[in-house]
């Protein structure tokens, strides 16, 4: 009992690291453009995972390296279009729309794999939808402005990469996987950064930090954590913990200005991170679900 209490500090903690991610990279995006905030966060990110896991990588990477690339690919996608949203939208709403890959991944194993929706699943889609349309129906007239769009594409494309890499760790070492993923995003992520890495001479302390904090704590340390708590707690718990994620994030955002507090936003997003919840429970996450999605 005692590891399973501790197990849920963990993955409370990643998913209040990542919840804290939103602001920072709309801060960053300030100074650097969205390709270069993803760069240096995968490549730091990658090289401390890869000092601390370098013997699992040498022996298994035969093995992870198709499946590894091609994950990469989707997760480079689902990152391009989360930072560039964040270029239009809030980190709140960004976070709440991110949260719904949890929805997305239900509807992929129903419409492409056949699986039987649940009830629990049913009505985790019908909340989420409820949350969505008062999150981006403004009080005046409707517009679903380009942030929008590209965080719910952003949203799928990480329920994409919730699925396939659901499949990929049957038959590859998930540490290997994970390292091959940040390499490949790391490196498509250089090829369209303008400047390339010489960028790194006009950045400041504060960017640097900001860059540190997203690629060691949000990125290396927090797959770590979630790594370890899942061995003792159950998929679906992982999944119903980790989808406070958006909660933190609206929460900081509301603290530090970025966000004012509407009751629209607090319903909408109560009825976002509850359809989450829903659909986990309904589908009953495997151990991966949610790994790599802040």
């Amino acid at each position: 009992m005692l590891n399973n209490h501790r197990s849920a500090v963990l993955l409370f903690l990643t998913a209040a690291i990542w919840g804290g991610t939103f602001i920072i990279v709309k801060e960053s995006l300030t100074v650097l453009l969205p390709m270069a905030v993803i760069a240096y966060r995968f490549t730091i990110a990658f090289l401390f995972l890869f000092l601390l896991f370098r013997r699992p990588v040498i022996q298994n990477w035969r093995s992870a390296l198709r499946p590894g690339i091609g994950l990469g690919i989707i997760l480079t996608l689902a990152f391009a279009t989360q930072t560039y949203g964040l270029k239009y939208t809030t980190p709140a709403v960004s976070a709440l729309l991110t949260g719904m890959n949890g929805v997305f991944v239900a509807l992929i194993e129903t419409i492409f794999y056949r699986k039987k929706p649940t009830r629990p699943t049913l009505l985790g889609l019908l909340a989420a939808s409820l949350g969505l349309a008062l999150i981006t129906w403004p009080t005046q007239r409707f517009t679903f402005d380009l942030g929008i769009l590209l965080t719910l594409v952003c949203a799928v494309l990480y329920a994409w990469h919730i699925v396939a890499l659901g499949r990929a760790v049957t038959s590859s070492d998930p540490t290997t996987l994970t390292i091959i993923q940040f390499a490949v995003v790391a490196t498509v992520a250089w090829a369209f950064t303008p400047g390339g890495f010489p960028v790194a001479l006009q950045m400041d302390a504060k960017t640097w930090s900001a860059i540190l904090y997203l690629a060691i704590p949000a990125t290396g340390i927090a797959f770590c954590c979630q790594s370890l708590a899942q061995r003792h707690l159950s998929a679906v718990s992982t999944a119903i913990i980790l989808a406070t994620e958006p909660a933190f994030a609206t929460l900081f955002s509301l603290l530090l200005g970025y966000e004012a507090f509407t009751l629209k936003l607090v319903t909408g997003g109560l009825l976002l991170i509850g359809g989450a919840v829903l659909s986990t429970v309904g589908e009953s996450f495997k151990p991966e679900a949610g790994k790599m999605i802040a």
